[in-house]
């Protein structure tokens, strides 16, 4: 601490260690540190007011934003067609983006803001997971709604989305709708070699013997006309003959996949379609006591000195 200095002042008064004060003037008191200038009050703070929808018209947006959701994918699982996978797949994705927008513009009661949060997230997760779908579809991966919908399960977009409701839902009284669908296991069903699905075009002397040296099984379908005629499941690296072919002219169409469903006579997985470029003729003639008629071999894979030349078809060209 320093000292205090003599301040020499010459006024008509006197002199005082501190202060001066000048003749007829009183000394001005000397402020200390235990005498703090006086403060006005402060105002205590404003509490926030709370914001956000109530719970009766937030379950009111929940259940409009996610109704037509639960329609797509109801119509989903129904399709039993590869070609009319990837439009209700479309109509999925739409009505899951409009949600995802939707529940993502709107303030939820705040009590439930975090689990609101993490339910648009999972609604995010399944229309990301939808698309993935649609790459499959298009690819021929995934062919049937069963395989588009294990294929979903088994990523477990649609347990995370249920968890996430379950959390919204706790928070008040409103319902966080989930997608109520039914996911099957992934399965690979085969039928027996030489199975004939459709069994027509019989009757004659000639056969068809049918030679898959592929790697995966395949369906083969004769056509006769605008008619399907017969239908036989070849496993892969197996063969099979048909026998008593009735004399006609048949186009050859051919479907390799994995995961027979009978119901929808396809392949639900990794199926492909083709057909012969050339129609096969079973003919029978008779000359005085001699009958001669005409017998076929297909081979479904490539061979040295094949000839028969096959081509792709769409899978809404193919006759199931």
């Amino acid at each position: 601490m320093t000292s205090p200095r003599w301040i020499p002042i010459t006024l008509a008064g006197a002199c005082v260690l501190t202060a001066c004060s000048a003749a007829g003037e009183e000394p001005a008191p000397a402020r200390t540190s235990a005498q703090a200038a006086p403060t006005a009050p402060t105002a205590p703070a404003a509490s926030p007011s709370p914001t956000g929808l109530s719970p009766a018209a937030y379950g009111a947006e929940l259940k409009s934003a996610m109704g037509p959701v639960g329609s797509s994918f109801k119509s989903l699982a129904k399709s039993k067609s590869i070609g009319s996978l990837d439009d209700r797949l479309e109509r999925a994705e739409g009505a899951l983006a409009d949600a995802v927008d939707r529940l993502g513009d709107i303030d939820p009661p705040p009590e439930a803001a975090a689990e609101h949060a993490d339910y648009v997230e999972a609604l995010r997760d399944v229309h990301s997971r939808v698309g993935d779908m649609r790459d499959g579809v298009a690819g021929q991966a995934l062919c049937s709604s069963s395989a588009v919908l294990a294929s979903m399960g088994r990523s477990d977009v649609f347990r995370g989305l249920k968890t996430a409701a379950a959390d919204l839902s706790s928070r008040g009284d409103f319902t966080a709708e989930t997608i109520n669908v039914k996911v099957p296991k992934q399965r690979d069903r085969r039928l027996r070699n030489g199975t004939l699905i459709r069994n027509g075009g019989r009757g004659g002397r000639a056969y068809l013997e049918i030679n898959n040296g592929g790697s995966k099984d395949a369906v083969v379908t004769l056509v006769r006309g605008k008619s399907k005629v017969l239908s036989v499941y070849i496993r892969k690296k197996k063969k099979f003959r048909i026998n008593s072919m009735r004399d006609a002219t048949y186009k050859v169409y051919y479907t390799t996949g994995k995961d027979w469903d009978r119901s929808a006579r396809a392949f639900s997985r990794d199926c492909d379609f083709k057909r012969f470029e050339k129609s096969i003729r079973f003919r029978t003639t008779r000359s005085g006591s001699v009958i001669r008629w005409t017998n076929w071999t297909l081979s479904l894979h490539a061979v040295i000195g094949g000839t028969a030349r096959t081509k792709r078809v769409k899978p809404s060209d193919f006759p199931r």
